[in-house]
């Protein structure tokens, strides 16, 4: 049974909940880099990233040059590459059709093979988010089309897209303080969103971080192009990620927040399959087991068990996340603490219980097939350490810059997502209707 008695103590020898804001979040996201010297882009360095996947193997990135010509009548002229990670790059391109610029999601070679063998649906995510109707709140798909490779790499499926701004974790990186209220409430209920229109569709997302979560730029076709004059596409081995400016915190109260990448998983595990087809080409929200999805410190208890999951897996991972964006502080750490002799993944199921306030049940770890690892028969685990409860509200206070009132609503938000048990998690359409998120607009 869970209990209140010394928790706060015994947790605080544990992880101490010290602000270490910059530290932690530089530390453990990927940062857009844009020179040269082996600086990170997307996770990779310039150079890393192609030898990482090289072209003789069919994993290469695309190779474009800047003023190049590609898709149907040549209607997409490349300006220059915003960013690249590990399975795709997207560029910066003008539409002559359209007569305006637009994002060209460019994927490598390898990920256009998983999508040609049906193991990646990206291609077919952006169809169901785009027909009969889109959503301001999540990425929709202008038009597809595949482009030949150069040298030995295969065929690159390329994705036209609306242009977007930047990312939320652009937004938060360099802080030295977590974003104001107000702002955090607007990416939230835009994100929030995103992700229920996104399961209307039937579609888990399973990778939801602020990597994913894009937002809209005031800058006009003037403003980009005086923009491309004046800072011009830079090369080395490579072209260069040159990601458009970061809005002030002004602009981003006005943005909009635009949940996006619905392609891949984190690039150090298997690639993930983050929907998937029946034989009538639908897309089943019916629960998936034993397959590893989203970011360890954002996975769901019942990813970590091997159980089924679905669409409430990523409510647990957005819950997650709101609390980070509001606290500035990552909830979950992975590491085997020394209190009790617990490893990461254990380590990992007990701040579940913790923060959750409750235990795992017996009907849920029953019917999860790694259940077995970590706890006994009576659903302790194995190891016995010492249980309490964290509430997330009682975190909140102790960061003393949200008043008494905010941290009970904030923390009753979050709290509705961290449920152990997925059939008692909020959905996203349910949340929407949450007291915290009332007149952000």
């Amino acid at each position: 049974m869970l209990t209140p008695c010394g928790t706060r103590s015994l947790w605080q020898r544990m992880k101490p909940r010290t602000s270490r804001f910059m530290a932690t979040v530089v530390a453990n996201w990927k940062q857009h880099e844009s020179d040269t010297d082996g600086k990170q882009i997307g996770g990779f360095s310039s150079r890393e990233q192609w030898s990482a996947f090289p072209a003789e193997k069919d994993h290469g990135l695309a190779r474009l040059e800047f003023g190049e010509h590609i898709g149907y009548d040549q209607r997409y002229m490349i300006a220059r590459m915003l960013n690249a990670g590990a399975c795709s790059s997207t560029w910066l391109a003008w539409n002559s059709v359209l007569n305006k610029y637009v994002a060209v999601k460019v994927l490598s070679s390898y990920s256009t093979k998983l999508h040609e063998r049906r193991l990646l649906w990206e291609e077919e995510a952006l169809k169901r988010l785009t027909f009969p109707s889109t959503s301001e709140n999540c990425v929709h798909l202008l038009e597809y089309f595949m482009m030949k490779g150069r040298g030995s790499a295969g065929p690159h499926l390329c994705l036209a897209m609306p242009l977007y701004g930047g990312d939320v974790r652009s937004l938060v990186v360099f802080r030295t303080s977590p974003l104001p209220l107000p702002l955090v409430k607007r990416i939230l209920l835009h994100f929030l969103r995103g992700i229920a229109f996104a399961h209307e569709r039937k579609i888990v997302h399973t990778s939801l971080k602020f990597d994913n979560v894009l937002f809209t730029t005031p800058a006009t076709t003037e403003d980009i192009k005086k923009w491309v004059e004046e800072d011009p596409p830079r090369r080395g081995q490579v072209a260069v990620s040159q990601p458009m400016k970061l809005p002030s915190d002004e602009e981003a109260l006005c943005a909009t927040y635009v949940l996006s990448d619905f392609g891949h998983g984190e690039l150090f595990a298997h690639v993930y399959i983050l929907i998937w087809l029946s034989q009538s080409s639908a897309f089943p929200a019916s629960p998936r087991a034993n397959c590893t999805i989203s970011p360890v410190l954002l996975r769901a208890p019942e990813v970590v068990l091997g159980g089924e999951w679905d669409t409430s897996a990523d409510m647990w991972s957005f819950g997650c996340l709101a609390y980070e964006l509001i606290a500035g502080d990552f909830l979950f750490e992975y590491r085997a603490p020394k209190v009790f002799g617990l490893t990461e993944t254990e380590n990992l199921l007990y701040q579940m219980m913790i923060y959750a306030c409750e235990p795992f049940r017996a009907a849920q770890l029953n019917i999860c097939p790694r259940a077995s690892e970590y706890f006994n028969p009576d659903c302790q685990l194995k190891k016995n350490p010492t249980l309490g409860e964290q509430p997330i509200c009682s975190l909140l206070y102790d960061l003393n810059f949200l008043s008494d009132a905010e941290c009970l609503a904030a923390s009753a938000f979050v709290q509705r997502c961290l449920r152990l048990n997925p059939e008692d998690r909020v959905t996203a359409k349910d949340l929407l209707e949450d007291v915290w998120l009332q007149g952000v607009e």
